[in-house]
C-alpha cells in the first residue's frame, strides 16, 4: 500500500553503514519478508538507532523490494542472514552525527507508544520494522526539521586563526 510509513530500527553500527551508503539502500532480515513485500515506492522511512535512542534520518522508498544476499550490514544474531530483502531509498532529512532527535523526549507524544508504560516506551521499538501512523511519522519529522533549521540558522564559526589574524 503506497503511502505507508515505516520505522526501521538499526544498531549504531548498521546506521553508520547505511549513512555511509548515503541512505540509498535499506535491508530487512529474512524473517521480515512479508513486510518487505508490502514496502512500496513512495513509502516513507524513519530510522531509529538502538542504544542511542535517537531518530537521525528519514527517507523515501524509490524501488520495489528485491533480494540480494551480498553482505552490507552486520547481523550479530545470524551471519547467514545478510538483510537480503532490500529497497532503494532516497534520503529526505539527515541530521548530523550527534544531532539525532532524542526519542525519549518525543515518545510521550507518539500514538504508537501509547499502549506501553511511559517508562518502558523503548520496548515498543524493539525489532527491526514497525508500521507507523502518518501522524506519528510527521510529528517526528517536523521535530527533526526544527533541529536541522536550528543548525542552519547558527552563524558559521570562523576558525580561531582568522578571528585573531
Amino acid at each position: 500500500m503506497p503511502g505507508s510509513h515505516w520505522l526501521i530500527t538499526l544498531s549504531p553500527e548498521n546506521y553508520s553503514i547505511t549513512r555511509e551508503g548515503r541512505l540509498s539502500l535499506l535491508g530487512l532480515r529474512s524473517r521480515h519478508r512479508k513486510k518487505a513485500e508490502r514496502v512500496a515506492v513512495g513509502d516513507r522511512v524513519l530510522y531509529y538507532v538502538l542504544n542511542q535512542r535517537i531518530f537521525p534520518a528519514t527517507a523515501t522508498v524509490t524501488s520495489a523490494y528485491f533480494e540480494d544476499r551480498h553482505p552490507v550490514w552486520i547481523n550479530p544474531e545470524r551471519r547467514d542472514d545478510p538483510f537480503p530483502y532490500r529497497v532503494h531509498t532516497h534520503p529526505n532529512l539527515v541530521l548530523e552525527p550527534g544531532e539525532g532527535l532524542d526519542a525519549e523526549a518525543i515518545a510521550p507524544r507518539l500514538l504508537y507508544l501509547k499502549r506501553w508504560a511511559p517508562e518502558l516506551w523503548f520496548l515498543a521499538l524493539q525489532g527491526d520494522v514497525h508500521l507507523l501512523s502518518s501522524q506519528d511519522f510527521m510529528l517526528v519529522e517536523r521535530e527533526m526539521q526544527r533541529i536541522a533549521e536550528t543548525r542552519r540558522s547558527r552563524p558559521e564559526r570562523l576558525p580561531h586563526a582568522l578571528l585573531t589574524g
